[in-house]
Order: structure tokens, then C-alpha cells, then sequence
């Protein structure tokens, strides 16, 4: 299952194809790191329970089997990640890895800093611009 989190113009991402992410948008691979795992960041950024940050990648497009499911990431996560320091990541990233499930997935400590890191910066780009979201691509 191929999933990316990208930033782009909502016009754009209500149209996919088949070469949405090569168009040269900028994405971030999820590698591996579920939906479940994610969930724990958006927790831990935007101080929300568990269950309601499982909540917070809204469907906007569901899979007709041709097409990926397209998911926005919601407001709260995406103004988090953007007022987020440096140092307040790094902390919130120590916390991540002990997190169930970042330790079962076999990922390595640089792959999930880079993940939180490059996600803020996808957050902190999209806020800068006007008319951008921030967006889950999902094949499966």
C-alpha cells in the first residue's frame, strides 16, 4: 500500500490521475508508518486524544478501485505542526517512538524524525501559500 502526504491546490486534488504525484508536487512517502502510527503524532502535536486524532485525516475522494482515496489533513494538525519549535518536535518525536505502534513497525529513528520534521515543513509551506492544503494520498 502505497500512501504520500503532499501539499497542493484543492482544485488539483479534487481532479487525481495516475501521475498526481510525479507532477512534481511535494510529497512525503509515509514508508510504512499506518494510519494508526500517524494518529500518535497528530496526538502528541496537536494535544488531542487518541481517538479523536484518529479522526483527523477527513476523506474527500473514496477509491472508485481506478483511483486512490484522497484524505485532507485537518486544520488542528496542520496549524500544530506550524507553530511547532525546533526543539518542541524533537521532544515530541522522542515521545512518538515509544509510541506501540512506531516500536512494531521496524522503522529506524532517523526515518520518523524525518517524517515528523519534513511533515512540519510540508505544514509550515502550505500555511505560507494561499489556497494550499495538505493531503494524504492512499492506494489501498
Amino acid at each position: 500500500m502505497a500512501e504520500y502526504i503532499f501539499i497542493a491546490n484543492d482544485e488539483l486534488v479534487r481532479a487525481p490521475n495516475d501521475e498526481f504525484i510525479a507532477e512534481g508536487l511535494p510529497s512525503l512517502p509515509c514508508s510504512g508508518i499506518s494510519r494508526d502510527a500517524r494518529a500518535q503524532l497528530y496526538s502528541l502535536v496537536t494535544g488531542t486524544f487518541l481517538e479523536d486524532a484518529l479522526q483527523m485525516e477527513l476523506l474527500i475522494i473514496a477509491s472508485d478501485g481506478k483511483s486512490p482515496f484522497v484524505y485532507e489533513l485537518d486544520e488542528l494538525v496542520v496549524d500544530s505542526f506550524t507553530q511547532k519549535e525546533e526543539d518542541d518536535l524533537d521532544a515530541l518525536v522522542a515521545q512518538w517512538r515509544f509510541t506501540q505502534d512506531i516500536e512494531k513497525l521496524n522503522v529506524e529513528n532517523n526515518d520518523i524524525s524525518d517524517f515528523a520534521f519534513t511533515l512540519a515543513h510540508l505544514c509550515r509551506t502550505a500555511r505560507n501559500e494561499t489556497d494550499l492544503g495538505v493531503f494524504l494520498l492512499s492506494d489501498a
